[in-house]
């Protein structure tokens, strides 16, 4: 850190250590409301504190929150250490999805956009492909069939 805390002065002295207090409990809950409660700020003040970036917070901040994954992280490996046939690891897959979604969210491709992209160009290619003789053939013996059936019926 490049904050001499003993050069401030004493309204920042007491903020810094507010900082301090909101982070210690951040790193272990990730959780902003509840951290702002035990250091006694309010979330908008977390919220000024980095945006302005005030006695280098969004740093410390940032560390902190590398530290709750990095924690859930370690957590992870234990239980699977631990872990037998019978346990399901769904809530701590769930939080790592969340926390660390770079590393443990798998990374899905849209089946969706791709099905959607040949049925256009197969559409596509069916305008633009004349019909071929035997469908000619088929609908003009159909039509004559129609014929056939009307004029039998007139007779």
């Amino acid at each position: 850190m490049s904050i001499d805390i003993k050069k401030l002065p004493l309204g920042q002295r007491k903020t810094y250590r507010r900082q301090d207090k909101f982070l210690k409990v951040y790193k272990e809950t990730r959780s902003r409301s509840v951290s702002a409660s035990y250091a006694g700020v309010s979330p908008s003040t977390i919220s000024k504190w980095l945006r302005e970036d005030y006695l280098e917070f969004k740093q410390r901040y940032d560390e902190a929150d590398t530290a709750f994954c990095e924690g859930l992280e370690q957590l992870a490996l234990e239980r699977v250490k631990m872990q037998d046939s019978k346990s399901n690891p769904v809530l701590l897959i769930t939080l790592l999805n969340a926390n660390l979604p770079e590393k443990y969210r798998p990374s899905a491709i849209m089946t969706d956009d791709t099905a959607k992209d040949v049925l256009s160009q197969l559409r596509k290619l069916a305008k633009e492909t004349p019909p071929s003789k035997k469908e000619e053939e088929k609908e003009e013996s159909a039509l004559e069939q129609v014929d056939k059936i009307l004029k039998s019926k007139i007779e």
